[in-house]
């Protein structure tokens, strides 16, 4: 794991792909680093920048981020290329002047790696001597670079011993003043500005872990600002000023509950209430009972521009709620939208122009409760389809289903044995070998489970099932009716009926084949 701790030094290598050799070179070289710094561990990361996607760059940001050294291989190839003038490697700069990290520039061959950003850092070899362009002298250069890079490490180890005995110090300071907040609250000025830099200093492994300090933080300035506004409440209401007192309480238990200021709070809401708010409330009851007058003398358009007005004079806690006068609102809105419709209707029909009345009805309806008028709309395609559907058999699967006799379009896949034409709005269907009946949808109403049905006639059908003969409703339900005449032999009138017979569908329709 990638850790900026204080035992933990952390060195970023950005190369170019083509440089690949060189830098397996220059990483062996770096081994003898862990001999020069016993006792810590150093993290050795790199990346050749062939990867510039969103991701790829993510990742850049938060190595160089927890680097303490950055080591910039440079050659003719890397000076040129996308990643070495990326924003992420721009950044490393910003981190150096800070003292966050060490950027340094490492010449592999002769290049002008003085025309790029980085051309103000110290670099390694010394005065830029290229450590492939000079083979006679390669590895003395390679011992100056690990010598040089010891250093800096130094300067990092010392730099991360100071930043944790600082925090540390910071930490123990506003410990000892934290721990008795509750009996000395006013103590917390001074431990917030401890926390806050200690928050600073803190680094990946260091203890307490950072959440621990945010929430002092978060503690700190709570009750900071609560006494602020529990202070401000009781100075006002000593003045009694009980508007800034109203208003200071609300702001001092948002932050905590407190039994004190609680009390305070429900003694001037109730000042408020009995005095201030009845010249709050004055001019929303003079629309609103004026709208109420309006609405029950059926004056829907006057109402409801009262009940606009009286809105525009709304407050949290007002009665009747915003949810009510919303809902009369809308029934004043539904209510002169169909008035106005109707009259303009009725002159519509008067001049015979029959489907603009048609029109005007269906927009209103449309308006005022569109899920009503998407039924009504689905319903009178429903009863369109039932005035011109029509069984048909595929021949191809021997299978039977439905169609519109006009358009020609199926409308219910071939999939029964056997079919009824529709009747009542029902049409009787057999699947295997039983019957049950069917909605112009498909959708099974009645299940399949009688081996013989009739046609539905004044809201009743002749069935049979486990040989015996009744009547059922549109529901399935079982009926008894001694009026009508039964059939001399349903049994056997319910053998002739076959997948085949010119009966089913009277036997005239149309072969799906030619659709």
């Amino acid at each position: 794991m990638y850790i900026k701790a204080t035992y933990t030094l952390n060195i970023f290598i950005a190369y170019h792909p083509e440089d690949q050799e060189k830098f397996e070179e220059v990483l062996t070289h770096l081994g003898d680093l862990n001999k020069k710094n016993k006792g810590y561990l150093i993290n050795k990361v790199w990346y050749d920048g062939s990867d510039l996607s969103e991701s790829g760059r993510s990742m850049i940001h938060e190595l160089t981020e927890a680097a303490d050294i950055v080591l910039l291989l440079m050659s003719e190839r890397s000076i040129l290329s996308p990643f070495f003038i990326s924003k992420e490697l721009k950044d490393t700069l910003r981190q150096h002047h800070e003292g966050a990290s060490i950027v340094i520039p490492i010449i592999l061959n002769t290049c002008w790696w003085e025309d790029t950003t980085f051309k103000n850092l110290d670099v390694l070899p010394r005065a830029g001597l290229p450590i492939y362009d000079s083979s006679n002298i390669k590895n003395e250069l390679f011992d100056q670079v690990i010598d040089e890079l010891d250093k800096k490490l130094q300067i990092v180890r010392h730099r991360k011993q100071e930043l944790e005995e600082s925090f540390k110090g910071l930490i123990q300071e506003a410990e000892s003043i934290y721990k008795n907040w509750e009996q000395h609250p006013e103590t917390l000025r001074t431990a917030l500005p401890l926390y806050k830099e200690a928050l600073q200093n803190w680094r990946e492994g260091f203890l307490p872990h950072r959440d621990s300090i945010e929430a002092r933080i978060a503690v700190c300035q709570r009750e900071i600002d609560f006494r602020h506004y529990a202070n401000a409440a009781h100075e006002a209401y000593a003045e009694k000023d009980y508007q800034t007192t109203y208003f200071n309480c609300k702001d001092a238990l948002e932050l905590r509950n407190d039994a004190v200021i609680g009390k305070l709070y429900k003694e001037v809401s109730s000042y408020l209430d009995n005095e201030e708010l009845k010249i709050l409330r004055a001019p929303f009851l003079k629309h609103l009972e004026k709208a109420h007058e309006y609405f029950l003398a059926l004056r829907w358009k006057s109402a409801e521009e009262e009940y606009h007005l009286a809105l525009e004079f709304y407050e949290e806690g007002f009665e009747p709620t915003r949810e009510v006068i919303e809902h009369k609102l809308l029934i004043c809105h539904r209510e002169h939208r169909m008035e106005e419709s109707l009259r303009i209707a009725d002159n519509a029909y008067n001049t015979q122009n029959y489907k603009q009345m048609a029109n005007v009805l269906l927009d209103a309806i449309k308006e005022i409760n569109a899920e009503a008028f998407d039924k009504i709309d689905y319903a009178i395609r429903l009863t369109g389809y039932l005035e011109k559907v029509a069984p048909f058999l595929d021949e191809k699967i021997t299978k039977w289903g439905y169609y519109n006799k006009e358009t020609k379009n199926i409308l219910i896949a071939p999939k029964y044995m056997a079919a009824y034409s529709f009747s009542e709005n029902l049409a009787g269907v057999k699947k295997w070998d039983k019957w049950g009946f069917i909605d112009i949808e498909g959708n099974e109403i009645i299940p399949f489970e009688y081996e013989f049905v009739e046609h539905f006639n004044n809201g009743v059908a002749e069935v049979i099932k486990d040989k015996e003969v009744f009547y059922i409703n549109h529901k399935g339900q079982r009926v008894d009716i001694q009026t009508i005449r039964m059939p001399r032999n349903p049994l056997q009138r319910a053998q002739n009926n076959k997948p085949n017979n010119p009966q089913l569908g009277n036997g005239t329709e149309d072969n799906p084949s030619e659709f």
